[in-house]
């Protein structure tokens, strides 16, 4: 089931910037993602009748905390960010790689120093081809 979930990251990664990089530049951004995120809550509102629940809704609501907001919040930011990236004209074939490289990076000091993650030398020489990967893709 992994496997599945991963081709479905993998494909809705891949649909997602291709559609922000092909959405008119004549449209409101603001209100582009206004109407994609009310078509997406009307999405997931039916998946959620659809499935069994494990709980009463009461109980289920009361266990949403603030990291719905905070995820909330970041994914606008996210898809704010990239639409206008794209908008300037930064190619959609570098925006993912760029973006998800820098963001490995902070999350690997992060994980060090939040979650007490320990780096392998094999982690140490993957962040140094990453870094080097950053340079090549920059170096004019």
């Amino acid at each position: 089931m992994q496997w599945a979930f991963l081709a479905l990251a993998i494909a809705a990664t891949v649909g997602y910037h291709l559609v922000l990089k092909v959405t008119p530049a004549s449209v409101n951004p603001v209100l582009s993602l206004t109407a994609t995120y009310a078509l997406v809550t009307v999405v997931f509102l039916v998946i959620y009748l659809l499935t069994p629940a494990t709980a009463p809704l009461r109980a289920s609501m009361q266990q949403v905390n603030w990291t719905a907001i905070a995820l909330a919040a970041t994914i606008a930011g996210l898809d704010l960010g990239f639409l206008l990236l794209y908008r300037t004209g930064f190619d959609v074939s570098l925006g993912q790689l760029v973006t998800q490289s820098v963001a490995a990076l902070v999350l690997l000091l992060l994980g060090v120093a939040l979650f007490r993650e320990k780096l392998s030398p094999v982690n140490l020489a993957g962040i140094a081809l990453c870094v080097a990967g950053l340079w090549l893709i920059y170096r004019k």
